[in-house]
């Protein structure tokens, strides 16, 4: 395949969108953990008391990163502010946050999940306390909040910013709630006819009005919130083409075991999700029946047994042609996927920390083509990851691969 601008040589300014895709690809082989190094912004050694359980970059700017914590605080990181830090005699540039919520404030335990709003006016968190809160952005205040009658596990939005739908996952309820931000009421329930009790929801990117809950039975359901109605699909692990047939079979599951992390590719065609089977599946959502298992296999090395809803992360389609997952396991590592093919790429370890205190239970990207990542840990702090390599030349030539001669004049 011929990727535009690729048979032409750039010595300066803008690569060509292909041109920079294809060359971060090859510098995948170069991830590693950058919290050792001083040249760039790094976490303070505690970037929290407890550990970060997520984490969320605004999707504007992509410079505004929130964290919550099991310690009940939330902290507004500016990505593009640091302060130098002198440490046994070396400079290390480190990232202050610029608001503490601290605990107790806005939440009376751990946080569960926080996510911005499409248009950065507002940040959405969830917590232990049966609280939904919605925190104004530019006061860092709560502006409103939701009160309801089970530990909230996850939450999710429409990314695309047209509907005031909140899909809520519940401990102890049934399917998932809707809250709406117009009228500051939950508003209705879904899935109270399947039975399942939703542990993860995700909203599709393309149709603001789809919406997918992961069961703790191993369920998914995808719903239209329109409509009152029985689900509009379920995954089942055993089809696996369009032209499967589910037949008299009993009802079929995504996964053996609780589903506790889900996402939409950014076109909407494609739901990656992860369950307590320790199996990664990718469900082809482009049929006309019921979403299909494209049994990719991601290998033997995922480790997902944690009782608490994590974040995955897929690469930027600016960052790269192909997307890349990016995956926390129970052993420490942040395991790094081709996502068409399931092939691994990097085995991310934090090096010098002890394996039960490195868990990452969620992993933000920094957006654009930067390449760099960040993941919140078991231990209180939050990693960075990206090249290793400290220097990238000045000019990076692209030519079609013929061997080029240049004449001396």
């Amino acid at each position: 395949m011929l990727y535009p601008g690729l048979v032409d040589i750039y010595t300066g300014g803008e690569f060509p969108i292909a041109a920079l895709q294809i060359y971060n690809e090859t510098k995948y082989a170069s991830l590693g953990n950058l919290d050792y190094r001083g040249d760039l912004g790094t976490f303070p050694h505690k970037a929290h008391s407890a550990s970060v359980n997520t984490l969320s970059l605004d999707p504007i700017y992509n410079n505004f990163l929130v964290s919550g914590s099991s310690d009940s605080s939330i902290k507004l990181w500016d990505l593009q502010k640091t302060e130098v830090h002198n440490i046994d005699g070396e400079s290390y540039l480190k990232y202050e946050p610029v608001v503490t919520l601290p605990r107790k404030s806005v939440h009376d335990y751990g946080v569960t999940k926080v996510k911005w709003w499409p248009d950065n006016g507002m940040v959405l968190s969830s917590s232990y306390d049966f609280k939904v809160n919605v925190i104004d952005a530019e006061l860092m205040s709560v502006a409103h909040t939701f009160k309801l009658n089970a530990r909230v596990i996850d939450f999710d939005f429409s990314p695309k910013g047209d509907s005031t739908m909140v899909a809520a996952c519940l401990d102890d309820g049934i399917g998932v709630k809707l809250l709406d931000l117009r009228t500051v009421a939950d508003v209705q329930k879904l899935g109270e006819e399947e039975g399942a009790r939703m542990f993860t929801a995700a909203w599709s990117p393309i149709n603001s009005n789809i919406c997918v809950g992961g069961g703790v039975d191993g369920s998914c359901y995808g719903w239209d919130i329109r409509s009152s109605e029985k689900h509009l699909f379920e995954l089942d692990s055993n089809l696996t083409s369009s032209k499967s047939h589910a037949g008299s079979r009993l009802k079929g599951k995504a996964h053996h075991g609780r589903v506790n992390s889900m996402i939409f590719n950014s076109e909407g065609t494609e739901l990656i999700t992860l369950g307590h089977d320790n199996k990664i599946k990718v469900w082809d959502l482009c049929t006309h029946s019921k979403p299909f298992n494209k049994l990719l296999n991601f290998g033997p090395l995922i480790r997902n047994k944690v009782n608490q809803r994590i974040d995955m992360c897929l690469s930027p389609a600016l960052e790269t042609e192909i997307s890349f997952l990016w995956v926390p396991s129970d052993t420490g590592e942040v395991l790094v996927y081709r996502a068409e093919d399931g092939s691994l790429v990097a085995r991310l370890n934090r090096s010098g920390r002890a394996n039960l205190q490195t868990r990452s239970f969620s992993i933000a990207c920094s957006g654009g083509n930067q390449t760099r990542y960040y993941s919140g840990c078991k231990d209180g702090t939050i990693s960075v990851w990206g090249y290793e390599t400290k220097q990238e030349p000045d000019v990076t030539y692209f030519d079609n691969g013929v061997d080029l001669v240049i004449e001396d004049s």
